[in-house]
Formats: structure tokens, C-alpha cells, sequence
């Protein structure tokens, strides 16, 4: 493999791989990566027309024309984006109904943005605006554009369902006929000789024919067996969020491998900083996004199937808070539909290192733990250590903010006059402080507190201990993590 850069392919990586189910034998592909997605391409039949890598205009602007019903009187779309309230974001459609004539068009996608209704630009328009013109005419003709960075945001999430194969990719490789045409293709430009192998693994090349793209923004990547803690040899799948996947890309050893996932991860993390930025615009200073990104959570109650008890999770850290989710929330409202949210503040970080202390063969362990007990406490695996290391970076950032931010007390000490703290882990909570002011011979005041939650107060405490710290010195715990 070679790392080559074509400006007009935007060919970041690409490569030769064996391409599988998980379960049979794989077969031999192509993955190219560029800055927003991996594609997965077989060889054409040379005697078969060959497809174009790339389309030649990336982002045509498709006319549609859209005729309305008379007994609904609708198109059976939904759009979102304008210019109200000092945002000026596209009109994309964001939902296409299924069986109204917007769907009978075959034309129109979620994520497409549109650029003129009946001839007329809608740059600068507000929604309701936008909404009018629509509504006119017994046909309406819509300009529309793909925009492949914002259709994965908007398209109902498939998430990584345990089961599912790994998408159309695996249906259309091992499609009797596209395998046939594929084996006839290597055949004729000898595969296993290696002058044809470069011939083959040129992106220039065009003896390709791509079957599937996966977005990488918010995309998910593991190199474990599904709800496992075993780990495959030099292998890996990258799945998107509408459950569009690879399949299970096998590489030639550890080396290639490392450097696909180098790659993928590294766009990955760059999209998602970008959507991060997009969101943080119409976000409050106090609700900002810090953190996104999947994590699997080991759950082993009440499965239906023993063997598995690792789960994807995504994870962000929103404001003071840490919010974990089933599959990524695609708008504002799925924001509050999280499986789980805690104060940051409430909770507790702990690495885990790799010895008896953890509880199966995955790597990269944190547990998060918060004060309701042991029903409120999560062992998390994350897929690459830097993961782990954004992660908790921006815990403590996030811990850092929080206290900042709090004020009014009803009485007050500094840190270093803490002489020592206990609680019975139920209902009380002792502090002791050094005090000058105090009338006792030790100088010692006591302040003792009651309350229905002992442990969040003590957990609220170690968060503010940790404030200090970080203040201090913001490169400690980076130097000390916490285990």
C-alpha cells in the first residue's frame, strides 16, 4: 500500500483487502479513503463498460420535478435550515415520505440540499419562506444538490443492530453474478502477479467499480467480534451511522492494518470536531459540545444471548453534563432522548488497568461511576487509546467549567484548609477544617452535613479536588491518570 494524494480523486488512502461477512471466506477489494468516506470497490469485467471512479461534477444540482395530489395536496417532504434567528444554514430536505410524490420521483434523498424552487434561488430565505414556495402550483420543480456531509446527520440511524449483515456492501459482493464478473476481472488482469497487483491498487486505475461508500462522519469502527471481547487478526469494520458498513476488511498483517485505522480514525475525529464547531454556533456558552464519540458498554443482564455482553454506546459530554446514547442523535431533539445522563460533577473516572482488575480481554477500560450505586456505574471500552485520552481530557475540562461556574454557598473554606472528610456512605457527611477563627484549642471546626445522598456529595467534593488539581497544573493528570 501506498499513501498517494490526487486532487481530483481526493485520495487520501487505498489498498487491496479481503473483504467478508465475518463467517465465510473473504474476497479480494479495494477500500479508498478519502476525506469524508470509504468506499469499497471490486475489479469490472474488462469486457463491461467501466464505471467512473468519481462522478465527473462531485455535486450536480438535480432538477426535479414533483407533481402534487389533488386529494392531499402535499409533496411529502420535510425541510429544516434558513435564515432565522441570525443562522443562515441550507435548506436540506430532511425527511422524504414514503408513497407521497416526492418518493414516486426516485430522485429526492435526505440530506439533499435545495438550491431553487420553480427557478428561483433560495440562498438567504427563511424557512417559512422557503415552506411558500413550495406550496405553490400544481407542480412544483425543485434544483436539489447532494451534500454527503450533512445526509448522515438526518437519516434515520439503523445502529449497529447486532445480526444485521453488514449492509448492501455484502449483499452485492457476494451476488452470484457480481462475484462471477469480479473473478473474471482478476483473472484476465492476473491478480496474483504483481505488476497487475500495482496495475490494480493505482486509484487512477479505472478496472474498478465501487459497491458501497460509508460517510465517516460519527461513523463507528471496531476490530472486535459483535458483542464480544474477541478480537479479530488484523481486521476491522467502519460502519456509518445509517448502518451502512464494509464488512469485516481483512489486511494483508498488523502493519497495513494499523495504518488503515490511523487514517480512518483520524478523519473520523476530524468530522466530528467540524460538527462539534457547526453545533456550538446555536448552542448557549453553558450547553456546549466537548466530546463526541462511540464507546461499547459491557451489560451482561437480562441478554437474550449469553455470548454477548458488549454494546455500543455514544457517548458526549454536552455542558456540564455526560450523555450516553444508543446511536448518535441526528437534531435538537434527540439531544434529551439519551439512555443515560449525568452531572459530570456526580461522577467518577477511573482507568482500568490490564490485569486482574478487569473483567475480559478488552482494552482501553474506564469505569464511570456516579453516586447512585452500583446500578449507576458503567464499564466502558474504547476502540483506540487516543479515544481515551480525548475522553478524558475533556471530562476534566468539563469538571473544571462546572465548578467555575458555581457560586453562593452557605458557608465557605479553602481546599487546603481541609484537615478531613468521612461519610457512613448513606445519609452524613463530615468535614473538618483548619480554621484560625474557631474558639476550639486545635483550631479545628466541624461542619457536618445530612442529606439523602452521602455518596453524590462525596463524588461532588473528589470533582472539585480535581478542579484544583487541573488548575494548578493542567498537565498532571494528563502525567498521572487516575486508576
Amino acid at each position: 500500500m501506498k499513501r498517494k494524494s490526487h486532487k481530483n480523486l481526493d485520495v487520501i488512502h487505498h489498498g487491496l483487502v479481503l473483504i467478508s461477512d465475518g463467517q465465510g471466506k473473504g474476497r479480494p477489494a479495494r477500500l479508498l479513503l478519502t476525506k469524508d468516506q470509504l468506499s469499497v470497490q471490486i475489479p469490472c469485467d474488462p469486457n463491461e463498460e467501466p464505471t467512473p471512479l468519481l462522478p465527473q461534477e462531485e455535486n450536480p444540482v438535480r432538477t426535479v420535478a414533483i407533481r402534487r395530489r389533488k386529494e392531499s395536496g402535499g409533496l411529502g417532504i420535510s425541510i429544516k435550515g434558513g435564515t432565522e434567528n441570525a443562522q443562515n444554514m441550507p435548506i436540506i430536505i430532511s425527511k422524504v415520505f414514503p408513497k407521497m410524490p416526492a418518493d414516486e420521483t426516485g430522485q429526492l434523498r435526505v440530506g439533499d440540499v435545495i438550491i431553487e424552487v420553480n427557478g428561483e434561488k433560495v440562498e438567504g430565505r427563511s424557512h417559512d419562506e422557503v415552506v411558500e414556495m413550495l406550496k405553490g402550483g400544481d407542480e412544483v420543480t425543485i434544483g436539489v444538490r447532494a451534500c454527503q456531509q450533512i445526509a448522515p446527520y438526518l437519516r434515520s440511524s439503523m445502529s449497529l443492530q447486532h445480526g444485521s449483515r453488514a449492509g448492501s456492501v455484502l449483499d452485492k459482493l457476494y451476488e452470484p453474478n457480481t462475484w462471477k464478473s469480479a473473478m473474471k476481472a482478476q483473472s484476465s488482469l492476473s491478480l496474483y502477479d504483481t505488476a497487475s497487483m500495482a496495475s490494480l491498487a493505482d486509484p487512477k486505475s479505472d478496472r474498478w467499480k465501487t459497491i458501497t461508500s460509508v460517510s465517516l462522519p460519527m461513523a463507528y469502527v471496531t476490530r472486535y467480534l459483535w458483542g464480544t471481547d474477541t478480537i479479530r487478526q488484523n481486521s476491522f469494520e467502519v460502519r456509518a451511522v445509517d448502518g451502512t458498513s464494509t464488512g469485516i476488511a481483512h489486511c494483508e498483517d498488523a502493519t497495513a492494518m494499523a495504518e488503515w485505522l490511523n487514517h480512518i480514525h483520524h478523519h473520523i475525529q476530524t468530522l466530528n470536531s467540524k460538527s462539534i464547531k457547526m453545533s456550538n454556533k446555536y448552542l448557549h456558552q453553558s450547553e456546549q459540545i466537548s466530546f463526541i464519540g462511540w464507546v461499547n458498554e459491557r451489560i451482561e443482564e437480562a441478554n437474550v444471548d449469553p455470548n454477548l455482553t458488549w454494546f455500543p454506546r455514544f457517548l458526549i459530554i454536552k455542558g456540564p453534563d455526560i450523555c450516553l446514547f444508543e446511536s448518535p442523535p441526528l437534531n435538537s431533539e434527540d439531544l434529551s432522548k439519551c439512555l443515560f445522563l449525568y452531572k459530570a460533577y456526580d461522577c467518577a473516572v477511573k482507568q482500568v488497568p490490564p490485569d486482574t482488575r478487569r473483567l475480559d480481554k478488552r482494552d482501553h477500560i474506564i469505569w464511570l461511576e456516579t453516586s447512585g450505586g452500583a446500578k449507576e456505574k458503567h464499564y466502558l471500552s474504547f476502540d483506540a487509546p487516543h479515544m481515551t485520552e480525548t475522553f478524558e481530557q475533556q471530562y476534566y475540562k468539563c469538571i473544571y467549567a462546572s465548578v467555575n461556574a458555581m457560586q453562593s454557598y452557605a458557608w465557605q473554606y479553602r481546599f487546603r484548609d481541609l484537615h478531613s472528610s468521612s461519610d457512613d456512605g448513606k445519609v452524613h457527611v463530615q468535614f473538618v477544617f483548619k480554621d484560625d477563627r474557631s474558639l476550639s484549642q486545635n483550631r479545628l471546626e466541624t461542619k457536618d452535613v445530612e442529606c439523602d445522598e452521602a455518596v453524590s456529595v462525596a463524588f461532588t467534593l473528589h470533582a472539585f479536588l480535581m478542579a484544583k488539581m487541573f488548575a494548578a497544573d493542567p498537565a498532571f493528570l494528563k502525567n498521572n491518570p487516575l486508576l
